[in-house]
């Protein structure tokens, strides 16, 4: 569908909550540990509730535990102000890097860290006098290290007037969420973030109803490392009945398995992390590390990567409760339990996560890296360096960036039609984000890791120290807002007034929705331009069912 023609078609497919019974930002909600009270949004008729607990402060003898009940409180919390972030680097968005002019131009609207933490947030339109209204709970990226839940591109206000509810949940990160020392087994050990998942999703299931939300039509999302939540809440037996859907922007492979990258067992990351604490706090009990100030794990930069290498990058762990081997493997038959599934990717992955415009590449490391990735037989039977063909180290690195990128969509692709295949009770749709933002070396960074959520969340704002967005952006954020307030709604995007976005099969050869620069649809074609590039797809699909052992 040409983007000329969205606005006259949007206000058909987004729902809009009427009539309605009167809710007024200054109304008091009963929740679980006492009364709140949200704020107007910057939508009318959207109420915002920030910082509402759900679950006590992770902290002290609860620090490395699994999370405990809301501490109760007396008069009616005001529920004005973002929550704390939860305790992460300071320097890990500095000022003038990518994403700090992207998210965090503004230090004055940035929460302040802290290990208490656990809060949410909650967008909600006016109650309906009918029918509750389903909800969305999201979860944040950052690479399980940083980020938060309050983050200017997750303005929910106008996703939420489309008829449902959002909701942002924390996680502890880091250090705090991903930490397995001995003594810890009974506790969560190395799961902390994902018991924290689960638990924000228990208190929608026991308080959503005060809002006017539907516990019965629950709909998990989450992009980057929220993504590979998802997939772990997807994952756990603990959360089992408390949603139906799942969105994954930007997903690691739902095809994880144990033996493969992705999760590893409670005994060894327990082994690794275990001789770095020691080295970087000897003599030092569980205990003792318990009533050490948060800070002290985090001042010290030559000791930081060893204890951030043991933690959120081994991520979560195979403990046998909150993720056991045979709970991981989304791969086998039924495995999604009936749960509907949005997947996809950006078109350009890589570009803001390691890249710059002026970076360069040796082009023989660039080859000696894909060629060892792929295996040899792989790389000459595609003739590697003729689909990425590089004269330059300009073009190395730029090719470097891009094939990683196509290898993400070719993952994603398959994880549709085979996910469809093994789970006919679920829907599973896949799309592909291919809308360059304006301004900005927008030559170089394309369709950036994160770049979706700015639509699909219809964040955008004519505000100072946002892109200069055109009326282009605008009118796609309401496509693609409208398509996942219908997928919350019923498990489908689809609806009157939008391009029709099939299921994934293999019978339709895995098709996906394409937003595209000036267009929207969908298709089964390779996205990449000319004959030989064709054959990016078909070289990334051998490798991909091979290295994770599956057939169609």
């Amino acid at each position: 569908m040409r983007l000329s023609r969205m606005l006259s078609v949007v206000a058909l497919a987004g729902l809009t909550v009427s009539p309605a019974i009167a809710q007024t930002p200054d109304a008091a909600i009963a929740v679980e540990g006492g009364q709140i009270r949200g704020v107007a949004s910057d939508v009318a008729g959207v109420s915002v509730y920030k910082a509402v607990p759900f679950a006590a402060p992770p902290v002290g003898d609860n620090r490395w535990r699994a999370p405990q009940p809301v501490v109760p409180w007396s008069d009616v919390k005001d529920s004005s102000a973002w929550p704390n972030r939860c305790t992460q680097l300071a320097s890990a968005n500095p000022p003038g890097t990518f994403y700090f002019n992207e998210y965090y131009w503004d230090p004055a609207k940035d929460p302040k860290d802290s290990e208490d933490c656990l809060y949410l947030n909650v967008w909600a339109p006016a109650k309906p006098t009918g029918t509750a209204l389903p909800v969305m709970v999201y979860y944040h990226g950052g690479g399980n290290r940083h980020g938060n839940n309050s983050e200017i591109e997750f303005n929910a206000a106008r996703l939420a007037a489309k008829g449902i509810i959002v909701v942002s949940a924390a996680y502890r990160l880091n250090i705090m969420g991903f930490l397995a020392l001995p003594g810890m087994k009974e506790e969560g050990a190395g799961n902390f973030a994902i018991l924290d998942a689960v638990e924000a999703l228990k208190w929608v299931h026991k308080n959503i109803g005060a809002f006017g939300g539907d516990p019965g039509k629950v709909t998990i999302a989450g992009q980057s490392a929220g993504s590979r939540n998802v997939r772990s809440v997807l994952s756990t037996p603990l959360a089992k009945g408390l949603f139906q859907r799942a969105i994954m922007h930007s997903s690691p492979t739902v095809m994880a398995q144990p033996g493969k990258p992705n999760y590893v067992t409670l005994a060894d990351k327990t082994a690794a992390a275990g001789p770095v604490f020691e080295k970087s706090f000897p003599g030092k009990s569980l205990d003792d590390l318990r009533k050490l100030p948060a800070e002290e794990f985090y001042k010290d930069p030559t000791r930081i990567d060893a204890m951030y290498a043991v933690t959120s990058n081994m991520y979560a762990v195979i403990d046998g409760h909150v993720l056991t081997t045979d709970s991981v493997d989304l791969t086998k038959e039924g495995a999604l339990n009936g749960v509907d599934v949005i997947v996809g990717t950006v078109a350009d992955e890589r570009t803001a996560l390691d890249g710059a415009p002026e970076k360069v590449m040796d082009i023989a490391a660039f080859h000696a890296y894909w060629k060892k990735l792929l295996g040899e037989e792989l790389y000459a039977k595609y003739s590697f360096e003729k689909l990425y063909p590089a004269s330059t180290p300009l073009d190395a690195y730029r090719q470097h960036l891009k094939a990683q990128a196509d290898l993400l969509l070719e993952q994603n692709r398959i994880a549709g039609s085979l996910l469809t295949a093994r789970n006919p009770a679920s829907k599973v749709y896949v799309f592909y984000f291919n809308h360059p933002t304006p301004g900005r070396d927008r030559e170089f960074y394309g369709a950036w890791h994160s770049s979706d959520l700015w639509y699909t969340f219809n964040s955008l704002r004519n505000e100072p120290g946002q892109r200069q967005w055109a009326p282009s952006d605008f009118e796609l954020a309401e496509q693609a807002s409208s398509m996942w307030a219908n997928f919350v709604r019923t498990g489908d995007p689809n609806g009157e007034g939008l391009p029709a976005w099939p299921k994934a099969s293999r019978s339709n050869n895995g098709t996906y929705m394409s937003f595209n620069e000036t267009s929207t649809g969908a298709t089964s074609a390779s996205p990449y331009l000319g004959t030989t590039a064709e054959r990016r797809n078909a070289l990334f699909h051998d490798y991909q069912m091979t290295f994770y052992g599956v057939s169609e």
